[in-house]
């Protein structure tokens, strides 16, 4: 097992996407009004001991003992994921009975910022296009500027197929969409393919060979969509079945709902919010400690986060 593989996280233990940290671990206790719980003992116990940490690779350490939870990020990534892998190691420890430990973000997760050059462009079409890439899809929302404007950008979370990542950018019938992720290595926008640039690229851009000009090309063109010949992207068989069933894998457009949060929040989320990976929307805070936030949220999401 490597590090990468890490502590998996099982369904209902997510940590809430405000909350969520770089190179940071979750220590929950299940029982928080156990003395032999709280804090020294996950500092001594966990950290020290049993994760052979040392004090110095500790950038903060957040704790919500009434909640029995205990946020520890660290400094750089290479102590992140070495805890990591002897939490999933000592995974059956005595002294780690009663305790959860798992990751903010789920190492598999990656972030994707979808930009599409027409706002009219259904978001159903979109997902289509990337499912085709991923083993799961988790739409996050709008990206909305500090205006409070929509950019035409869409976030989401994305677990992709083994060998497999969507291109940079993708032809919609007459629409381009443009995808970007953290990592994400070059990408030629001729020939579509990764590990080199479209001014280095001797290939066709429609057929993909490289004895002729494209001028001179007599293969026909091929959809977008699935990249067989015979018909373009609006009338691809392939596109229309996917389409019908992107609903029950994707979170659509219709199950996002915009809110305005104008209440007091918990010390955690005032804590973790300008730290949050969250992009969707500018955050602003008043004088009486009330955070006023245009956010993008699904709606069963928002009622987990409550529930925290």
């Amino acid at each position: 097992m490597t590090a990468l593989e890490g502590v998996k996280i099982a369904a209902g233990e997510e940590v809430p996407l405000f909350a969520r940290v770089r190179n940071s671990m979750r220590i929950i206790s299940l029982d928080p009004s156990s003395e032999e719980r709280r804090l020294a003992y996950v500092v001594k116990i966990i950290l020290y001991d049993l994760g052979k940490v040392k004090k110095e690779e500790i950038l903060a350490l957040q704790d919500y003992p009434r909640r029995g939870i205990y946020d520890v990020t660290f400094i750089e990534e290479k102590s992140f994921l070495r805890f990591l892998k002897v939490m999933e190691e000592k995974k059956n420890e005595d002294r780690l009975v009663g305790f959860k430990v798992l990751p903010h973000f789920d190492q598999e997760e990656v972030v994707l910022v979808v930009k599409t050059y027409s706002p009219v462009l259904p978001l159903k079409e979109i997902t289509a296009v990337l499912s085709q890439y991923c083993k799961r899809l988790k739409f996050g929302g709008k990206i909305w500027n500090e205006h409070g404007l929509w950019t035409s950008k869409y976030k989401f979370s994305a677990w992709f197929l083994e060998k497999k990542m969507p291109p940079a950018r993708v032809r919609m019938g007459k629409v381009n969409i443009d995808v970007f992720f953290s990592g994400m290595p070059v990408f030629c926008r001729k020939c579509r393919s990764y590990g080199h640039v479209a001014d280095t690229c001797e290939a066709c851009k429609f057929c993909g060979e490289s004895e002729h000009e494209e001028k001179n090309c007599t293969s026909p063109k091929k959809c977008n969509f699935c990249f067989e010949t015979g018909h373009l992207y609006a009338a691809c068989p392939v596109r229309k079945q996917k389409m019908e069933v992107v609903k029950q894998d994707v979170e659509t457009e219709e199950e996002v709902r915009k809110v305005d949060v104008m209440e007091r929040i918990d010390d955690e989320t005032v804590e973790n919010m300008d730290a949050s990976i969250d992009i969707v929307s500018p955050e602003r805070v008043s004088e009486k400690g009330k955070i006023g936030k245009r956010i993008v949220v699904k709606k069963e999401e928002k009622k987990q986060e409550s529930k925290e």
